[in-house]
């Protein structure tokens, strides 16, 4: 279209939604009738007006100072209708119709308006408060009742993130729920606020993509507390590391149930359902929002709860639940209890610490040892066992096992995962793999695990000729002697035959510097995955700083879209948000064909599970298809 060319935008106009408000070059709001304006006060009430006319008013000058940049030079004409009327004591102006514009002006309004109309269910949201942040989550405007609930001022909140306002609990749900959505929508999160009481309350709303990324909150008060439920097992660890990163203090209770297996044995599914929800409720059973109970394991139960929580009596009344369903079994409980004070430990410590605990009483269900030293006593004894790790390391006490990784659409192998099995000894302080690289990286040999792995896994490239992923942890790349050695090692092999899974079992400190060694990753040919992405705390960060090549969607979040809607919009947000980026999916965990079939439908391209292989020794000439 030349650029004289004219357009008539009132028909655009008038084909919005009603109630939708339009702006005036001057920067005024209109609502288009008056008709619209008196319906809207007795359906969406008082506060949804109020958000109304005071969001829009922030946004309105963005159109309006596109209208004003092509005014001049195009000849725009604006046709002002004005029809003044009363809502309360607010004046309302009503009506817009701009017409006679060039086809750039045309173009550039009309992308402004679809955009700002977008943002209709934002600001006709009956919520408490209404945000507009920038891309990194700092609050450039806010509205509503910022005093009553946070017991601030508005000049407190502006330019502040807005984290700030939500409890430390629930800052990395917040993070997930900024990351994800469909189509902009923003996945509603029932968050606590940052306030005396931690006020609950319903967080959602929109983010615009562009140049001017941003997020338009709505924060609104739930109405009633949700139900207690138990938490599913990387749930609960989640749960548990944003009680260590926000300082509150706290213990972790561990309830192991004996005898699980035979005690519910005789349940059918929807009664082991049953079961587990009321060992959810437990936790409602004090009458506080504090306490969370979630499943470490079969038969092994975690409780966070603040100083001074009843264990004994949770472990009273879990044996009696347990009971209930079972009679015939004779299941008993036995429970120890962690303070989760850092007493003098990093924050990256601390959440080490956690994690050895959860993966010991995971995997043994046995009280662990120590627990009465706090997390400062659990890093004490991965230190007492430093020099058997390193011989382990040093000595070649592993083996690594190879596990396919397939493509979903036609089964062909696309390279496979190298895991990591300590050799099980007396010399081993460790019950299970992820409890030793949680210790290894503990106690400060995570470079020399991951030097020693690397080399196992470029023999195997050589001798069977297959692409091969290795697991590095946040601590290695961070080492700049490693990092070296690995860009090299993918230099010395044919481009794609050694994969980087980046792991997040230690957080990374310095991002701008793990992003250039990735990007020289990269550049010689090593493709870079985000492991167990959604399982973290650093997953979105990660994504939004490094540019990588794939993301593993954690096996949690697979297991879970298999069984309802919203565990198939999660899946489908994080495709949707990694391929945003460039980057390919995998679906761990895949282990039937049900769940195949989902995660192809859901746009994932890759699956890993025991559907497709089992972890097993590479044989040196692998199948270049699975069969099955």
């Amino acid at each position: 279209m030349a650029a004289h060319t004219e357009a008539d935008l009132s028909q655009i106009v008038h084909l919005m939604p009603v109630g939708v408000l339009t702006f005036a070059p001057d920067g005024t709001i209109f609502l288009r009738n008056a008709v619209a304006t008196q319906l809207l006060m007795p359906l969406l009430g008082e506060q949804a007006l109020d958000n109304i006319y005071f969001a829009l008013r922030h946004l309105c000058p963005e159109l309006a100072a596109t209208v004003a940049a092509h005014r001049g030079a195009s000849g725009l004409i604006v046709d002002q209708s004005r029809i003044d009327g009363h809502v309360g004591p607010r004046r309302v102006i009503l009506s817009l119709t701009v017409t006679r514009v060039s086809a750039a002006a045309c173009m550039a309004v009309v992308r402004d308006i679809t955009r700002l109309t977008d943002l209709a269910t934002f600001a006709f949201a009956n919520a408490d408060l209404l945000i507009d942040a920038a891309a990194d989550g700092t609050i450039g405007w806010a509205g509503g009742a910022v005093g009553p609930l946070l017991n601030r001022t508005l000049k407190q909140v502006i330019g502040a993130p807005i984290s700030d306002l939500i409890a430390p609990r629930d800052r990395e749900t917040l993070a997930k729920t900024l990351a994800t959505g469909v189509r902009g929508r923003m996945t509603p999160a029932v968050l606590r606020l940052a306030n005396a009481v931690q006020t609950r309350c319903v967080v959602t709303g929109l983010t615009l993509e562009g140049p001017n990324k941003r997020h338009f909150v709505t924060i609104a008060r739930s109405p009633e507390p949700l139900e207690p439920e138990l938490k599913q097992r990387k749930d609960f660890g989640i749960e548990a590391e944003n009680w260590v990163r926000g300082g509150q203090p706290a213990v972790l209770g561990l309830l192991a149930v004996s005898d699980w297996q035979q005690t519910t044995a005789g349940l059918d599914d929807a009664h082991r359902d049953t079961l587990l929800r009321e060992i959810g409720r437990l936790a409602g059973d004090d009458n506080t929002d504090a306490m969370v109970v979630g499943e470490v394991a079969d038969g092994r139960f975690g409780v966070l709860g603040p100083v001074g929580t009843d264990l004994v009596r949770l472990g009273d009344a879990l044996r009696d639940l347990v009971a209930g369903f079972a009679p015939s079994g004779r299941a008993s409980v036995t429970g120890s209890q962690l303070d989760l004070d850092a007493g003098g430990l990093t924050l990256t410590e601390s959440v080490q610490a956690l994690r050895i605990v959860l993966s010991r009483f995971g995997a043994t269900g046995s009280d662990a040892t120590g627990l009465t030293g706090g997390l400062s006593g659990i890093i004490e004894q991965a230190n007492h066992h430093k020099r058997a790790l390193a011989g382990i390391i040093e000595g070649g006490k592993f083996a690594l096992l190879y596990q396919p990784v397939v493509a979903l659409s036609d089964r062909t192998i696309h390279h496979y995962e190298a895991l990591l099995r300590p050799e099980g000894s007396a010399e081993n302080p460790a019950s299970s793999p992820q409890e030793f690289v949680t210790m290894v990286e503990a106690v400060g040999l995570a470079v020399a695990l991951d030097r020693a792995v690397l080399r196992r896994a470029l023999g195997v490239i050589a001798e069977a000729g297959v692409s091969v992923a290795v697991n590095v942890s946040g601590l290695s790349i961070a080492d700049p002697g490693f990092a070296d050695q690995l860009i090299d090692a993918a230099a010395g092999v044919l481009p794609g035959r050694l994969l980087v899974e980046l792991t997040e079992t230690a957080e990374i400190d310095d991002l701008p510097a793990a992003a250039a060694r990735i990007a020289r990753l990269r550049a010689v040919g090593a493709p870079v995955c985000l492991d167990d992405f959604g399982a973290g705390s650093a997953s979105f960060r990660y994504l939004r700083d490094l540019r990588v090549d794939m993301v593993k969607i954690d096996g949690a979040y697979v297991q879970a879209a298999g069984r309802s809607a919203k565990g198939r919009a999660f899946v489908q947000s994080m495709r949707e948000l990694a391929t945003s980026t460039g980057a390919d999916t995998i679906a761990e965990m895949v282990e039937t064909e049900a769940e195949a079939a989902l995660m192809r439908q859901l746009g994932v391209r890759y699956g890993q599970g025991w559907l497709f292989g089992r972890p097993t020794v590479l044989a040196a000439a692998p199948p270049r298809k699975w069969r099955y």
